[in-house]
């Protein structure tokens, strides 16, 4: 990988089109140029009832190597980011490769490369101690390249991949926000959030702001780093095969990676107060502080 390579929003897959096919993706290479992607109609169809919930499970096509994620809360911005990573940092940091999108009604459709491997979380207690620690350098070596990514200089924020608002869950219900052109402003509305739902919320003084830091880098940030979006091989030791579900990523403050890997496992458990620290730099002092704003929106 080229050192500090950078990732510009201008340069992403026009988000305003309603179907996108990337000609160049191994599904149309290997399966000829007559080949089409499956229809919002026949991934419906295959969904069958599960269609109707918030978030539909992904349907695969075993015999296209396909899986396409859909519904009315998946977004363009993730596609343009698998998109980006897989031609910027190649297999430095595996990803599903994307083949194309589809905007229909209210539904978004993401086809994407079927990786075929299990889940960290479902391998994780089965591996030895030399496994896992063949596991968190592979992903020591991802994060580390992901993190060397640098955004245009002469357009710094913080953002989804896309320029657009921030998708991270932790915002879930709250009034849209960003993008923001610096790490204070940031800051400034991330703290405003836990007090908007009471009366006079301006006067309110944030006993927790202070403790937020104004300065730090941007850093390009998978945002749900958890053992179910690992995918190893089933061979020993272990390889990380692809990091999937980029749903929430985007251009976020340096510490937000870690605070939300340890934010979505146990407080107490070895994988957050051993494993997490041998691939993701800690950030203790602003982690207890991300829990109390969290906690505050009723992030679960």
């Amino acid at each position: 990988m080229l050192a500090n390579p950078q990732i510009h929003a201008t340069g992403l897959p026009d988000g305003r089109e309603p179907t996108m096919d990337f000609l160049e993706s191994s599904f149309f290479k290997d399966n000829g140029p007559g080949r089409c992607l499956p229809t919002p109609a026949e991934v419906r169809a295959l969904s069958g009832t599960d269609q109707a919930r918030p978030q539909p499970l992904p349907v695969r096509f075993e015999h296209l190597n396909l899986i396409v994620k859909f519904g009315p809360h998946v977004a363009i911005a993730e596609a343009q980011c698998l998109w980006v990573i897989k031609r910027v940092l190649r297999d430095e940091v595996p990803v599903p490769e994307v083949y194309g999108w589809r905007i229909d009604g209210r539904d978004v459709f993401i086809y994407m490369q079927l990786i075929r491997g299990e889940t960290l979380k479902d391998e994780w207690d089965s591996l030895s101690i030399a496994n896992k620690i063949a596991v968190c350098d592979h992903l020591r070596q991802i994060t580390t390249s992901l993190r060397q990514v640098e955004q245009d200089p002469n357009d710094s924020f913080i953002g989804s991949i896309n320029r657009h608002q921030l998708l991270d869950i932790v915002f879930k219900g709250e009034p849209p926000g960003g993008p923001f052109a610096s790490v204070k402003q940031f800051k400034d509305w991330f703290s405003r959030l836990p007090w908007l739902r009471f009366p006079d919320s301006e006067n309110i003084q944030d006993p927790y702001r202070t403790f937020l830091p104004d300065v730090g880098t941007i850093k390009l940030t998978h945002g749900d780093l958890h053992q179910g979006n690992i995918i190893v091989s089933s061979t020993r030791p272990p390889r990380v095969l692809a990091i999937i579900d980029w749903a929430h990523a985007g251009w976020y403050p340096d510490y937000w990676e870690y605070c939300k890997t340890a934010y979505t496992c146990s407080y107490d458990g070895e994988w957050r107060i051993r494993w997490i620290p041998t691939f993701l730099t800690p950030r203790p002092e602003v982690h207890e502080v991300f829990a109390e704003y969290t906690r505050a929106l009723g992030v679960v």
